[in-house]
């Protein structure tokens, strides 16, 4: 069998959805119990993995249990139900990850891992989307999310991708805080007064910016009293230099 008919079957599989539940968080903290129940009612030990047959049995009785407005029976129906439009949505063994708005490189999250994603967010915030992909809504402003289905080959590609991409990060970080650090004071979170030139890594490149910046007059330090420029003027002597954007205005970027 490959790997998308795999996904396919488990797809479908009680198996997979009891799993499912028997992991999930429940605000009713009850609700673990009476799925243990269930599933003692089915097996002669609890401790047993139940076969498909025997996971359509537990799931029967939870589905009796959802309908008949018992405690805990609508958030049990409606994690139930979670899982089943996860189960139909996730049909592929690999999907990469986009961030919309565009953002930092693409990640690769495998069938498992998204199976559990999907049936957390619930099925308010994802949509099926075009090809197979789907699509998870932000919460608030936050930035949505786009998983497209990819082969395993390109899964592999688009991992090795991200470790360069990693790897570069750190490379530029060790190189922005060489250059600095012996002409401008660095930030040092472990104290209380310890302002200073941060460097960290961010999506697709390395900021370094003043901290903290959210107050002024330790801002206009970095601003109008020259250290943003000094900053700038030496590390563009050895990397490519850019302003930050919306999210890091007041920071100075070096671009992976």
């Amino acid at each position: 069998m490959s790997q998308a008919s795999a996904v396919v079957a488990a797809g479908s599989s009680k198996q997979t959805a009891l799993r499912m539940l028997r992991r999930r968080s429940f605000s009713a903290g009850y609700l673990p119990q009476v799925i243990d129940l269930a599933v003692r009612e089915v097996l002669a030990n609890q401790f047993d993995e139940p076969d498909e047959r025997e996971a359509a049995l537990v799931h029967q009785r939870l589905t009796r249990y959802s309908a008949n407005g018992r405690p805990g029976s609508a958030e049990l129906a409606r994690a139930m139900l979670d899982v089943k439009h996860a189960l139909d949505l996730v049909r592929n063994g690999h999907y990469r990850a986009s961030a919309v708005p565009e953002s930092g490189l693409d990640t690769v999250v495998s069938a498992e891992q998204l199976l559990e994603l999907v049936a957390e967010v619930g099925r308010d915030r994802v949509l099926a989307a075009q090809g197979g992909a789907l699509v998870i809504l932000a919460e608030d402003e936050g930035a949505s999310t786009v998983y497209r289905p990819v082969s395993a080959s390109q899964a592999k590609a688009l991992r090795q991708a991200a470790r360069s991409a990693k790897e570069e990060a750190i490379r530029l970080h060790e190189g922005a805080v060489e250059v600095l650090s012996p002409h401008v004071r660095m930030a040092d979170w472990s104290k209380d007064d310890g302002y200073g030139v941060a460097v960290d890594v961010v999506r697709d490149g390395v900021s370094v910016q003043w901290w903290p910046a959210a107050v002024p007059e330790s801002l206009a330090l970095w601003e109008q009293g020259g250290i943003r420029h000094l900053c700038a003027a030496l590390l563009s002597a050895r990397f490519t230099v850019a302003e930050g954007d919306e999210r890091t205005p007041h920071a100075v970027m070096l671009r992976i």
